[in-house]
């Protein structure tokens, strides 16, 4: 397989993890492209162009990725382009802990859910109880799986 396929592969490959995290398939392509590409930064124009997507699509799915920090918006002095590139100032320890906290709102709606429900001994009331349970355990391991990243980091 060649390279420009091997990376087609791979773009696409992005987008389809993207989507079972719930993104768009665009926004990973987007990532993917960035990831693959020999370029530092790729224009808006470029994106539309190798991705084959609409401005709109393109427009849409940078924003979101712009706002995750996984990519961000570059200027060149004297070009009115925007340019993207993959953000080097994304904190992946930050990241979890927002994570984290996205995680401690849907165990609250779901012990709000468990609490409204009448019947406590139903399956969606132990499916329930076992998702609270689950992110219990998370929510307090988590911190400690972070802390040893960050040793791991600064003993290298």
């Amino acid at each position: 397989m060649s390279t420009i396929n091997d990376r087609s592969a791979y773009i696409e490959e992005t987008g389809l993890l993207f989507e079972t995290f719930g993104m768009t398939r665009m926004a990973g392509r987007i990532l993917g492209y960035l990831m693959v590409t020999d370029k530092e930064m790729v224009s808006f124009d470029e994106l539309t162009q190798v991705l084959q997507a609409s401005k709109s699509s393109i427009s849409t799915n940078v924003k979101a990725m712009t706002q995750t920090k996984f990519i961000k918006p570059v200027s060149v002095p004297g070009d009115r382009k925007t340019y993207y590139m993959l953000s080097d100032d994304i904190s992946w320890v930050e990241l979890f802990y927002q994570r984290t906290e996205q995680l401690k709102y849907l165990k609250a709606l779901y012990e709000k859910g468990l609490n409204l429900r009448s019947n406590k001994k139903d399956k969606s009331s132990v499916w329930l109880e076992n998702a609270i349970e689950f992110y219990d355990w998370i929510i307090l391991e988590f911190p400690e799986i972070l802390k040893k990243w960050q040793d791991f980091k600064s003993n290298k």
